[in-house]
């Protein structure tokens, strides 16, 4: 009997083992994984539209429709999106672009959308599928004057670096027309050899693993997978080879200049759009835009936006304040910490002077060790995180964050905001070179969901929260940690001085960044809109007010906005977005409704077109419901910059936020207000000017970011994140803020009479 049995136990070993051998072999030579496909558009019309004429409000302004939209999204084609959707990372799994078509009509109802996904891992066959279905989703009607839905194609250019002297960042590249002739053969990456490196990781090895530990999605994994070795098999074009429609390589361009010079090789209508500026998890602490104000790095043809505000936070604010000042041998030295800003190098210091004191250490010993740190982290810039040992997210308390901004980017940037980019000038040329950006708002959703702010529900739908912090494991997988967490020293990493750091994103040729998921997982918010004046809905007239400039982004609520300047000599009404010249004082108009409040759910029209059980797969039952109620605008900030008039020229003096503020009073009419700028006359300079519509508070996902508790002094003690339950738990993070609008610029020249 016992001889029996384990001939029966070696068989059944046997049969497992080569049962996990039959897979492993399998997966290495990808026999399971199959392209999951393009997606399928639904043809039913879209049955509402989000459109405002102008005679549905009160005191006329404008002629022109107001139409929301969403300029950032990506879909499963991009490889974070598929990697952050796979079922085992808390994912649904695959959203094709034809998802981002049906979310953006029937859950979401916005008048235009672009999908961008990312080009680094976009195929010949994903970008030639994304335009058939961006083009089957303009076919949803035969209204070619009035379309249902705007559909545009693009790619994002997702170039980082860890050196500020070569970040350029993320940039949407997005193309007007969607006839096969008038978009590229490919589109144009950026670093696909270092993208390479860290996208194709994934061994055979983790593959399996995942498929065995959760089987029932193992088509998900092995789709991964498939994915992986198509993308991987497609090479960088050589000389000459670019933008031939027969090929499939992939066609880079490594900076700024070179991207626009094979932009302009296309020869088509393009837009690119900087976004994330701000943002510090992908920019170096010392990125300034003066790296990208040049006329080989700045092209106004194509520069004519940028992101202000997306799901990753708002990067419009400029501060004073830096983390560390470059000395004159070129050594970096930690600044101190003010009221308003705690740099990350200082509290580095105070974790290792705070475990030094816990390990009995003299006061002498531990105000030396922090010292020391603080000198540690900043020589191993942008990897001082890592010098501190087995560091605990909570020790870093509210450093590194912009403590007044409104939902600000994680880890901020201020010489990256859109404030200092309008005050910068460059006088290397004979004509001094500007940025003339105006402002939008978008998602950067990764779950093809265009315009997920409509409501404040769903957080790990809705916003790029998607991995929880219950398990240990898990967080340091996100979040390495080099040695002994109780070590009192902060360590010096083993990196070669004279060698470059090759980084793409997180991943580096010698040590993995610090993502600092569980801080992040705070500043991660529903997205924005792009809002545009338009004649009608239809691509000629988007396209049209997009390239004018007459455009405004919003925090994801539907706030009508109006802006212009009312005495031009001419005699017309100059909107938001454009350039002019005055010898007079300007007179400026502002006009702002509140969003309509939500209803929840569905729309009875909605549930009867596409019916309850497609309302729940595709937007999980909530729906852009307005009611007839609009919220209240609380106020009107003026924002007045004065571009830099020489060389050298202090930037905190010439960003003045806010310049004016007007209260309004509580209306459904919204508010309206009138201001003239006095002393534009005598100050003989270019003077830029936009407004932000402040609506009253309302809930919001992560509006209380790290929500810290402090000390009498206001000081940071202790930390509550997002997503951690012991902090504010695994909910939606609700809390209140003041959602806004804000206008595109308006540029004025100083016009002399005597000229």
């Amino acid at each position: 009997m016992a001889k029996q049995l384990r001939k029966w136990l070696l068989y059944a070993f046997a049969s497992i083992l080569s049962a996990i051998l039959f897979l492993l072999i399998g997966i290495f030579f990808n026999w399971f994984g199959v392209y999951q496909g393009p997606g399928e558009v639904i043809e039913l019309n879209k049955i509402s539209s989000t459109l405002i004429e102008e005679d549905e409000v009160s005191e006329k302004l404008t002629a022109k429709m107001i139409l929301f939209g969403d300029l950032h999204v990506h879909t499963t084609f991009s490889f974070d999106a598929l990697l952050l959707n796979l079922p085992i990372a808390n994912g649904e799994g695959t959203h094709p672009v034809a998802d981002a078509c049906n979310f953006a009509r029937f859950c979401s109802n916005l008048d235009f959308f672009a999908v961008t996904d990312h080009a680094e891992w976009l195929t010949k066959r994903e970008w030639k599928d994304s335009l058939d279905s961006i083009q089957n989703c303009a076919r949803v009607s035969d209204d070619l004057d009035e379309p249902p839905i705007v559909p545009f194609l693009g790619w994002e250019w997702t170039q980082a670096s860890v050196n500020k002297d070569t970040h350029y960042g993320h940039k949407n590249i997005i193309i007007r027309g969607i006839n096969k002739e008038e978009v590229p053969s490919m589109p144009i990456s950026t670093n696909s050899g270092a993208f390479n490196s860290f996208a194709f990781g994934s061994t055979t090895l983790v593959t399996a693993g995942a498929v065995l530990l959760d089987f029932p999605n193992r088509k998900h994994y092995l789709d991964w997978r498939f994915k992986s070795l198509v993308a991987k098999a497609s090479k960088d074009c050589k000389q000459g080879e670019a933008f031939n429609r027969n090929s499939d390589c992939y066609e880079k361009a490594e900076t700024s200049s070179e991207l626009f010079r094979k932009l302009e090789q296309l020869n088509l209508d393009i837009l690119v759009i900087p976004h994330g500026s701000a943002w510090g998890s992908v920019t170096p602490p010392l990125t300034s835009w003066d790296l990208q104000l040049n006329p080989k790095a700045h092209n106004a043809s194509f520069n004519k936006l940028i992101e202000i505000y997306s799901g990753h936070g708002n990067s419009e604010e400029y501060r004073p304040w830096a983390p560390m000042e470059v000395q004159n041998d070129e050594t970096l030295l930690c600044n101190q910490p003010s009221q308003s800003y705690l740099p990350d190098c200082f509290q580095a210091g105070e974790i290792i002077r705070e475990r030094c004191r816990v390990a009995s250490g003299s006061d002498e010993e531990c105000n030396k060790r922090a010292i020391e740190a603080r000198q540690i982290f900043v020589s191993s810039n942008p990897l001082g995180l890592l010098t501190v040992p087995g560091y605990d997210p909570m020790e870093w308390k509210d450093s590194g964050q912009c403590k007044d901004c409104f939902l600000p980017a994680f880890d901020y940037r201020p010489k990256m905001s859109a404030q200092y980019a309008l005050a910068l000038t460059d006088f290397s040329t004979q004509e001094p070179l500007r940025f003339r950006y105006g402002f939008i708002g978008s998602s950067d959703n990764h779950q093809a969901r265009p315009g997920t702010g409509y409501k404040e529900s769903k957080r790990k739908l809705n916003t790029e929260s998607r991995v929880d912090m219950e398990s240990e494991t898990g967080r340091n997988f996100m979040n390495p940690r080099l040695s002994d967490p109780k070590l009192p020293l902060a360590q010096k990493l083993d990196l070669d001085p004279d060698s470059k750091l090759e980084c793409y994103g997180i991943q580096c040729s010698k040590v993995t960044l610090p993502l600092q998921s569980e801080r992040a997982s705070s500043f991660l918010y529903t997205g924005g809109l792009v809002a545009a004046h338009a004649e009608s809905r239809n691509r000629k007239e988007i396209w049209r007010a997009l390239s004018n400039r007459e455009v405004y982004a919003t925090s994801g609520e539907r706030i009508l906005l109006w802006f212009d300047l009312v005495n031009h000599p001419g005699g017309l009404s100059i909107p938001m977005g454009a350039e002019t010249e005055m010898s007079s004082s300007p007179k400026f108009q502002v006009k702002a409704l509140g969003a309509q409040k939500q209803l929840p759910g569905c729309s009875p029209l909605d549930k009867d077109n596409l019916g309850s059980e497609v309302l729940e797969r595709l937007c999980r039952g909530e729906c852009f419901n307005p009611s007839d109620e609009r919220k209240n605008i609380s106020k009107i900030e003026v924002i007045r910059i004065r571009p830099q008039v020489y060389e050298g020229e202090p930037i905190n003096a010439l960003i003045e936020d806010p310049w004016r503020t007007f209260e309004c009073e509580p209306s459904q009419e919204g508010c309206q207000v009138e201001f003239i700028d006095e002393q534009f006359e005598g100050s003989n300079r270019e003077i830029v000017y936009y407004v932000r519509a402040v609506q009253e508070p309302s809930e919001a996902i992560n509006a209380s970011g790290l929500e810290c508790e402090l000390d009498q002094n206001g000081r940071c003690i202790k930390v509550n994140l997002c997503g951690d339950p012991k902090g504010k738990g695994m909910g939606d993070c609700l809390s209140l803020t003041e959602e806004r609008a804000w206008s595109s610029p308006i540029f004025v020249k100083f016009k002399s009479d005597s000229l």
